[in-house]
């Protein structure tokens, strides 16, 4: 396989590398990922060039410190909507800016979303705006008390 040629369900080693490399800081250079793989840069650059155009690298950003910036108060609400709606309900509860994460779940609960706050009175404020909202028949909600572990990265050592 030429390095133009990636399948969409099969990664390579080479491929992998390149990941692990630029989850773990994204900002290294192209060169740097070449000389750490020993490869050629222009190979690198393709290998890179590809896997964003098949989505396996979807966007590029900075790691923001939640609690430097006073936005560290999490809670994860669980969210029954009217028979029917749940799709319709999570794309727009996707809207609100305090909503980090909208998953579809099993269970009692049809949503469960992620909300990051700076303090109680806008979680408070959220959770009003989220009852009032057309499809939600209602919500129970856990405030997190303290995040042990928090982490974005894809494990691709078992791939």
């Amino acid at each position: 396989m030429s390095d133009t040629e990636h399948s969409s369900t099969k990664l390579d080693e080479v491929d992998r590398s390149v990941l692990k490399i630029l989850q773990s800081d994204g900002r290294t250079a192209l060169s740097e990922i070449a000389r750490r793989l020993d490869m050629g840069s222009a190979t690198i650059h393709e290998r890179v060039r590809s896997l964003e155009e098949q989505g396996y690298i979807r966007e590029y950003r900075a790691i923001l410190d939640p609690k430097l910036l006073g936005i560290d108060q999490v809670a994860f609400v669980q969210v029954e909507t009217m028979a029917g709606r749940f799709s319709e309900v999570a794309e727009r509860l996707a809207e609100y800016r305090e909503v980090q994460e909208v998953h579809e779940i099993t269970g009692d609960a049809d949503l469960l979303l992620k909300v990051r706050v700076k303090e109680t009175d806008d979680l408070s404020d959220f959770l009003a705006r989220l009852g009032e909202s057309e499809g939600v028949r209602k919500s129970a909600t856990n405030v997190s008390l303290r995040t042990v572990k928090e982490d974005g990265r894809l494990d691709l050592n078992g791939q």
